[in-house]
């Protein structure tokens, strides 16, 4: 069956990824992490948090794109010479205690949010909709925001193919993956009835349900997107980033203190990245 999310397989992601782009993802990545704020020793261990927009510049540096997204444009980036457009999506996942993926959700990501009562008609609100349960009449004004939001786009840049790239991070681990955006196949979509009630109304066949799951939120008047990280990894749709960069456990006003600050940037920081960055090109050599 064809879906509106269709996953990239291996050969389609480093078509769009080669390996010079992997390699400035790396670059980032390892940057990011680096940037983490240090602990205080014997703290326990943070979650590593990188900015939405940083990671979409992630991708415009790695595959030589175009930088367009501002506020609420459908995209983020398109690359002229691939037809290419891209909505560029950061998602966390649930892994166990030694950092395995677990067989859950991935965190969630919107897919449409420009929405107000206006799309019913005066008089109407999706409250009201929700509560009687009026689920076609929602779906189907969803199915117009989501073919305006990229119908003008792709008109305008002239794009040949639409996609989603995700970043996923799991733990200390980050998993870039992407899904390919089919308008045409929006209409197969079918409302999950029994699992929809009078606040989310649960949608199939957005994406296969093997790869994830699309509902709409009444409080959050949008529709999410929710990923399954660890089939995906299984089926080897995902490129595995491995961070082996070490967020140092210092107190930064001792340092200060003892006139110590710049010794530990320029000895420890920065070396830690240089090190990092000879060793992967020995290892590319």
């Amino acid at each position: 069956m064809s879906y509106f999310l269709t996953p990239l397989n291996q050969q389609e992601l480093r078509t769009i990824f080669d390996d010079i782009a992997i390699d400035v993802i790396n670059y980032f990545l390892k940057k990011s992490v680096l940037a983490q704020p240090e602990l205080i020793p014997g703290q326990s261990q943070l979650p590593i948090h990188i900015p939405k927009e940083h990671i979409e510049q992630w991708v415009v540096q790695a595959i030589g794109a175009t930088s367009i997204g501002a506020g609420s444009y459908p995209i983020d980036l398109y690359k002229e010479d691939l037809g290419l457009g891209a909505d560029v999506k950061m998602m966390s996942c649930k892994v166990s205690l030694d950092g395995i993926l677990l067989n859950a959700d991935s965190g969630e990501t919107s897919l449409a949010q420009k929405f107000d009562d206006s799309n019913f008609g005066e008089g109407v609100t999706l409250d009201q909709l929700f509560s009687s349960r009026s689920y076609e009449t929602i779906w189907n004004a969803w199915k117009i925001i989501i073919n305006n939001k990229y119908s003008g786009v792709i008109k305008q840049h002239h794009l040949s193919n639409l996609y989603y790239f995700f970043m996923l991070r799991a733990k200390d681990k980050f998993y870039l993956g992407g899904a390919k955006l089919n308008l045409n196949n929006i209409d197969r979509a079918t409302i999950d009835i029994p699992r929809s009630s009078n606040s989310s109304l649960w949608l199939n066949n957005l994406i296969n349900p093997l790869f994830g799951n699309t509902k709409i939120y009444k409080s959050k008047k949008r529709l999410e997107l929710r990923l399954r990280p660890k089939k995906w990894l299984e089926d080897n749709l995902l490129i595995e980033f491995t961070n082996d960069i070490i967020v140092p456990q210092k107190n930064i006003r001792d340092l200060l203190e003892e006139n110590k600050l710049q010794e530990y940037i320029e000895e420890e920081l920065i070396c830690q990245l240089v090190q990092e960055n000879e060793e992967e090109e020995v290892s590319g050599n």
